[in-house]
């Protein structure tokens, strides 16, 4: 009987070594992987030790982390919730945390995180860099700019930082200083289209027209991926400067990716009718209106036209047209003068 207890504490010991062993095995080897950069395995390898232990905190904290870097965010935020129990200081969960409540409809919870991070004062540029986020994702633009500016100091040649910065500057309409972070952005990364782009769309905004149309054109011989919005944007700032054939040589782009677009067809009759070519104009309003034969709007333009034009008589015939259609335009009748 001796022999047969001794035998099974033995059996016992063995199959639990053997565990210990095998746990360690998957725990190392994960790790292997995650120093590779291979988190799909370092993953899978850390769910197989996890099975055997599940309640191991450092396995928990791996696997947080691999999660975060493959960007599984919906596996890896309960993990580190859970972790920061622990934890309840760990700047990095909270940083990490607040970054991918960011990219989730829970954009609240979010700040709830960036808030806990911001009272333990983080000096770490990749920290303030991902609780700027949060306050950009909901809009609070002014906090924001000074985190990313606090991440800027650590982080001089982030090429993404000054392109945040200007961008959370532009929605608050501060063009002046948008602009000098557009063009710090440009320092560091001078063949991104995008951001050429969006520094002419402030250029513009700001009203520089000529800047707007450098960068414009950089964009385009950038690789910029050409829409009917970015050939748009760059004849409304042609328009600005009154050069009306090169607003109509870009609108005409615009048109070729959205042929029938209403605002467009309707900004190149506007140019025609500011260039004094009302025949034309009235070309483009008359292709219109056989797309819709009770556009009140339209109908008032072609009487705008003949109004312009010094053809009174016919103009009044559009407008009580248009009149009919929508009476709400009947209040432009006291404006007309000024079109």
């Amino acid at each position: 009987m001796k022999r047969q207890i001794v035998f099974i504490c033995f059996m016992f010991l063995c199959l639990n070594i053997t565990k210990a062993q095998t746990t360690s095995e998957f725990f190392g080897n994960a790790m292997k992987y995650k120093a590779k950069e291979n988190y799909t395995e370092a993953a899978r390898l850390l769910s197989k030790a996890l099975a055997l232990d599940p309640d191991n905190i450092d396995f928990k904290k791996e696997m947080a982390d691999v999660q975060y870097n493959k960007r599984s965010y919906y596996e890896a935020i309960p993990l580190y919730e859970e972790i920061l129990t622990a934890d309840q200081d760990n700047i990095t969960y909270l940083a990490r945390l607040s970054e991918m409540y960011s990219m989730s409809p829970k954009k609240m919870k979010s700040v709830e995180y960036a808030e806990r991070a911001l009272k333990l004062k983080p000096k770490d540029g990749e920290i303030n860099k991902m609780l700027a986020r949060s306050f950009l994702e909901v809009q609070h633009y002014t906090r924001a700019i000074k985190l990313y500016q606090d991440a800027e100091k650590s982080l001089p040649e982030d090429k993404d930082i000054p392109f945040k910065i200007a961008y959370c500057y532009s929605q608050i309409a501060d063009y002046p200083n948008a602009m000098i972070y557009y063009n710090r952005s440009l320092e560091l990364d001078p063949d991104n289209a995008t951001k050429l782009y969006e520094a002419a769309n402030n250029a513009s905004d700001a009203g520089n027209y000529k800047h707007a149309l450098e960068l414009y054109q950089s964009a385009e011989d950038k690789g910029y991926f050409k829409t009917t919005a970015f050939y748009a944007n760059w004849a409304n700032a042609c328009i600005e400067l009154k050069d009306f054939n090169a607003a109509l040589f870009y609108y005409s782009k615009a048109k070729e990716f959205a042929p029938y677009d209403r605002q467009i067809n309707f900004s190149i009759a506007d140019v025609y009718s500011q260039k004094g070519d009302y025949t034309k104009c009235r070309e483009i309003l008359d292709q219109m209106l056989e797309l819709n034969p009770n556009d009140a709007e339209v109908i008032y333009t072609i009487g705008m036209s003949y109004y312009k034009a010094g053809k009174t008589g016919k103009a009044e015939s559009y407008f009580s047209k248009a009149f009919e259609l929508d009476p709400s335009l009947r209040s432009l009748r006291v404006a007309k003068s000024s079109f």
